[in-house]
């Protein structure tokens, strides 16, 4: 009889162990977000870009919500290509960490493809270009002056149909003076186009070295 009451313990106690060391099962509804990759469709509604100008999202009507793919910008060439405004798109997408200062959800692009344009992109397939000075410029140019306005301030002066593009503290300081020059030269480099960026403006980005303003040169820091 002791036996048997020892053997029934035992059976009992190893019963227990079971039940309290199997894991909970998680109602589906509570389940954490997947940070696995997703399938989607939609209607290609814009592109945005960076604060450099570069295109580098696509705004996408997808099941009634506008979601928001950032792409690397040296794809932008391809992408806009596979993708123009309108276009019926299937997105493969990963879901990016939130970002405080962003409340729309951003989804890392990876796989592209249009069905008009009838091409497909892998992203993991084009390679960033080599970092390089780019192409040496030199634009002389008289006036009037074509400043222009970027995320609400002047930072930008065009010439020869190409962007200037100055860093802030330096727009704000030779703007004023630029504004009353007779004749200004400006030496810089220029991204060759065949790296595979495109500007939300359309026109090329020439990044100063110095710009002389009638008879006083300034280096651009």
């Amino acid at each position: 009889m002791l036996l048997v009451m020892l053997a029934a313990g035992i059976l009992l106690y190893i019963t227990h162990r079971k039940k309290t060391s199997s894991p909970s099962k998680i109602p589906v509804g509570e389940r954490p977000e997947s940070k696995g990759e997703l399938l989607i469709n939609g209607i290609v509604l814009d592109y945005g870009s960076n604060a450099e100008g570069d295109l580098d999202k696509i705004y996408v009507l997808s099941d009634k919500k506008k979601t928001i793919l950032h792409f690397p910008p040296h794809t932008a060439q391809r992408i806009t290509t596979a993708a123009p405004v309108r276009e019926l798109i299937e997105a493969k997408i990963e879901q990016r960490a939130p970002d405080p200062h962003h409340p729309d959800r951003i989804f890392e692009l990876k796989y592209l493809r249009g069905f008009k344009s009838k091409k497909e992109l892998d992203l993991s397939a084009i390679p960033a270009p080599f970092p390089r000075k780019g192409v040496d410029v030199q634009i002389r140019a008289y006036p009037p002056w074509n400043f222009s306005l970027d995320n609400g301030r002047e930072k930008t002066l065009v010439l020869s149909d190409k962007r200037i593009l100055l860093p802030p503290h330096m727009a704000h300081e030779l703007f004023p003076i630029i504004s009353q020059a007779k004749v200004i030269l400006v030496k810089g480099y220029m991204r060759d186009s065949a790296e595979g960026f495109v500007t939300a403006s359309g026109k090329n980005v020439l990044k100063p070295n110095t710009i002389q303003i009638d008879s006083i040169t300034y280096k651009i820091r």
